[in-house]
């Protein structure tokens, strides 16, 4: 299942994923939490460029991988990340997993308010192949 460009809300079970609304006012990139469902700002916007890959934008910034997190950034924009979004249907409908390519992904942390992780992700040997529910996001297009 390919997503088209659009408004969407990204879950990690019952926690949404996003920047926080306080944030401080530099320029610097901004971390990408696991939160609350009713504490924050959620919406993205998912733009599909080519090759399938696509831009995932959170108040109004992309997102790249800095290290071992993914940020949203404010300046050097041409820097974003673009993610791959693979469905997972094996773990119901409109599951998917982030990456970018090379194994690596999204991760949800164990508590709420805590960054998203960046880092290689865990498949399990199977047919088709499983993953944590970490790693597992359920994204919801809004219009």
């Amino acid at each position: 299942m390919s997503l088209e460009t659009g408004r969407y809300i990204i879950h990690n079970g019952d926690k949404v994923v996003s920047r926080k609304r306080a944030e401080d006012r530099s320029l610097n990139p901004k971390r990408v939490f696991l939160l609350d469902p009713s504490a924050e700002e959620t919406t993205w916007i998912i733009e599909k460029v080519d090759g399938g890959k696509y831009f995932l934008n959170n108040r109004g910034a992309p997102t790249t991988h800095i290290d071992d997190h993914v940020f949203a950034i404010l300046i050097h924009q041409e820097d974003a990340t673009k993610w791959n979004i693979e469905a997972v249907p094996q773990h119901g409908e409109g599951k998917f997993i982030i990456t970018t390519g090379d194994g690596k992904g999204w991760i949800a942390p164990g508590n709420a308010n805590e960054q998203i992780i960046y880092r290689t992700l865990k498949v399990g040997r199977s047919e088709p192949p499983t993953y944590p529910s970490n790693e597992i996001f359920q994204i919801t297009r809004l219009d």
